[in-house]
């Protein structure tokens, strides 16, 4: 898992001693990792895919198998409540997150909490969980082979009041002047700057152009807090 470094912060965010659902595990090193370290004597990891499953299974020797169980299912369908249980669902865009907890709501809202990860369409995650009145009590990017991944830490029952700054970018960037989120705001800019400008001159009907300039609003936010 050194290699690993996006991983490495979503279990460095599960406390001892949780049941974990690890939805879409593939090859399962967050199970693995969980198991191995104690961290957890309670797993149950899940794929949609019976052979990406299998390279987890094929990894277990008779001692984890005792701890990490595996299902082929979609998203949380057909998993039993348990009490002191969380869910890691990570790998996945911010729209496939969202078709995840949404086909199970109620069992989601039981849960302790949710570890959430994505590094594409996070806004929109963001603003789900928050009409859903989910409370994000951890929101930081880590960035791994080129990527900035969100990492979210995500509970029921509290919403709370998110801005479009907060909303694209996470409150806890922001309020710490994240080094990453500085990187990224920059890409960012330069990047939706330059679609901008493109669709003004080659495009007849400006498709885009709302959603590219509210990004630039949430960039210009950013800026602006951190004066």
């Amino acid at each position: 898992m050194n290699d690993k470094k996006r991983l490495m912060e979503i279990v460095n965010i599960i406390d001892s001693g949780k049941s974990v659902i690890d939805v879409g595990t593939d090859h399962g090193l967050v199970p693995l990792y969980l198991a191995k370290n104690e961290i957890s004597t309670d797993i149950l990891a899940t794929d949609i895919s019976a052979p990406s499953l299998q390279k987890l299974e094929d990894k277990l020797d008779d001692d984890l198998r005792k701890i990490i169980k595996t299902r082929v299912t979609d998203g949380f369908k057909g998993i039993e409540k348990k009490e002191n249980q969380v869910a890691i669902i990570a790998g996945m865009g911010g729209n496939t997150i969202i078709d995840i907890i949404d086909a199970s709501l109620d069992f989601v809202k039981n849960l302790d909490y949710m570890v959430l990860a994505s590094n594409i369409a996070t806004e929109k995650l963001r603003a789900y969980l928050n009409r859903n009145n989910f409370e994000i009590t951890r929101d930081f990017l880590t960035f791994e082979h080129g990527k900035y991944y969100d990492i979210l830490k995500v509970g029921y029952d509290k919403a709370q009041e998110l801005s479009l700054g907060d909303l694209y970018y996470g409150y806890e960037n922001i309020q710490n002047k994240s080094r990453l989120l500085e990187e990224k705001l920059a890409i960012d800019y330069k990047k939706n700057l330059s679609f901008k400008e493109d669709i003004i001159k080659k495009s007849a009907n400006n498709d885009g152009l709302e959603k590219i300039n509210e990004r630039l609003k949430a960039i210009d936010e950013v800026y602006k807090r951190w004066k």
